[in-house]
Formats: C-alpha cells, structure tokens, sequence
C-alpha cells in the first residue's frame, strides 16, 4: 500500500525564528538612534542610508539563503513548474523570498500582494514595525526622513541580483504622504 508523504505548506518556524532574531527591527533602529546621535540633521539622511542599505542587502542574501536550505512543499511544486514552462520564475520567486522577509521581521501575518504577473510584482507594507520603530526611539523628524526605505528598496536589489533578474525596483507611496508603502519590481 503506497502511504503519501506528508508535506508542509508553511513556513519552516526554525527559519522564521533564526530571520526574526538576526534581522530584529528593534536592533538596526537603535544602532541608526545610536550613530544619528548629535548629529545635525543634514548628516542623518546620508547615515540612514548607509545603515539600512546594508541591512537590506544582510537581510535579503539570509532570507534567500535561508528560503533555499528550509523549502516548503509550495516552494518544491514552484521551482518545478518554473523549470518545466520557463515562465513562472518570475514573478513567483521573488515574491516567496520578499514574504519570508516581511513575515519573519515584521509584526504582519499576510503580505498584501497587489499585482503578481509576468511583469510586475508590487506589494504594499501597511503596518510597518520598523516605521513605528524608528518613529518611537528618533523622533518623528528623523522617522520622516524615512531612512527604512533603503532597507526594502536594497532587499528587493539584492534578490534581483542573487535570482539574476533583469528587472527594476521603485517605492511607489510612502508612509508619510500615503501612510504605507508600496514597492513595485518591474521586468526591464
């Protein structure tokens, strides 16, 4: 008698917890707060970028290194179904690896996705923990500066890069003006 393997659709909770503990928000803001300190607010733009960029790029070389050692039935059916039509890659692919991302390191429990096709993929971040948290240890100024876009917007670049996707990456609304941000992938 054949007995079915028992798959799991869900995110593997080792690799939920390991992103959650290494990518902490609580971490890269109070290391921001901590280097903005004293600092005349014509510098802060310039540090904020270069502390959340390289979280971005950390973050997102983990998440994809981590996505690949800890693969989910739906991640299994993806990649073959990819292989088989030579269409699917795109935007499937990365679309897993940014919701590791978020789901992982935010207090979210679903990503909301608005376009998912051959070529676009957007989403949007509505209850951002790392905005509140920088709203919380930095003041509104620097919070509005909105610093933490250079985290996504650097996540999104690096997994392009590491999938060897020709594609582009921009914010299409932010927090302060929209309150949420949305980022759209776009095929070149």
């Amino acid at each position: 008698m054949y007995e079915a393997k028992p798959y799991s659709f869900d995110l593997h909770e080792d690799m939920v917890k390991l992103l959650r503990h290494e990518f902490d928000v609580e971490k890269v803001v109070s290391k921001f707060a901590e280097a903005i300190s004293a600092k005349k607010k014509g510098e802060i733009e310039g540090i904020g970028k270069q502390i959340f960029e390289q979280y971005g790029r950390d973050w997102m070389k983990r998440v994809h290194q981590l996505g690949d050692e800890y693969p989910d039935r739906t991640y299994e059916v993806l990649l073959a179904a990819a292989d088989h039509t030579n269409y699917l890659f795109f935007p499937h692919v990365p679309q897993r690896f940014i919701e590791i991302a978020y789901l992982s390191t935010q207090d979210i429990r679903t990503l909301p996705i608005l376009e998912s096709y051959a070529r676009c993929f957007s989403y949007r971040m509505v209850d951002c923990l790392t905005f509140k948290t920088l709203k919380g240890k930095c003041g509104d100024e620097a919070a509005n500066l909105m610093p933490c876009r250079h985290a996504c917007l650097t996540a999104c670049e690096t997994l392009l890069q590491d999938l060897n996707i020709d594609a582009t990456v921009n914010m299409e609304a932010s927090m302060i003006k929209d309150g949420y941000c949305q980022f759209a992938l776009r095929r070149a």
